[in-house]
């Protein structure tokens, strides 16, 4: 499942999981989660594959200018979660060893794999490994280091300096991408030089 309830496509071949953790954090801090995990998984395809993934805010990783990875981070209700701990599910969907033509003819000029990247296949078990790890380690240090993490996300944003738009159900924002806000917010300069924060809604990049 994507986001706002839309499907994912998950041929097989990929990696795809679920995450379910109890981080000790802040209520203000869950909402970072999502860019913990996102530069978790970058950094993970970067050592070990030395490929040079960018991340999209709030959620996906970039291949060569295409779509390879999506996140999606959920807090549980205390209905749903009677133990009064925080609880959080982040999915993770990843193109691994899948084809370009496995997927929905619709999305295949958007999105690549890590095999068309490669030419080889890769032992999903061990990367999986790798990545819990490292989303963990990086989720823990959203307590402490949370400026330091988002400085860091900050290096491999894909829409940083490019024309975006930003579109939510009331209304749509053009400008330029300028990084994320200390909230982990997304930041853009509009049309008139004014700088919005935004949340929630789809980002992309313009034309």
């Amino acid at each position: 499942r994507g986001q706002y309830g839309r499907s994912f496509n998950s041929p097989v071949g990929g990696l795809y999981f679920s995450l379910l953790l109890e981080p000790v954090l802040p209520v203000e801090k869950l909402s970072l989660i999502t860019l913990a995990t996102g530069l978790a998984c970058r950094n993970v395809l970067h050592q070990s594959f030395n490929l040079q993934p960018l991340i999209k805010w709030p959620n996906d990783i970039y291949l060569g200018g295409k779509k390879t990875a999506g996140i999606l981070c959920e807090n549980l209700s205390l209905l749903q979660n009677p133990s009064n701990r925080t609880q959080v599910i982040i999915g993770v969907g990843i193109n691994v060893n899948n084809r370009r033509e496995d997927f929905a003819a619709e999305i295949q000029p958007i999105i690549t794999t890590l095999f068309e990247h490669l030419q080889r296949t890769v032992e999903l078990e061990s990367l999986l490994t790798l990545l819990l790890q490292a989303i963990t380690a990086n989720v823990a240090r959203l307590l402490n280091e949370s400026q330091l993490l988002l400085a860091e996300w900050q290096q491999y944003d894909l829409l940083f300096n490019k024309p975006v738009v930003h579109a939510t159900e009331a209304r749509t924002v053009h400008g330029i991408g300028k990084g994320i806000s200390p909230q982990g917010l997304y930041l853009i300069q509009d049309e008139h030089g004014v700088e919005q924060r935004v949340i929630g809604g789809q980002l992309r990049p313009q034309g």
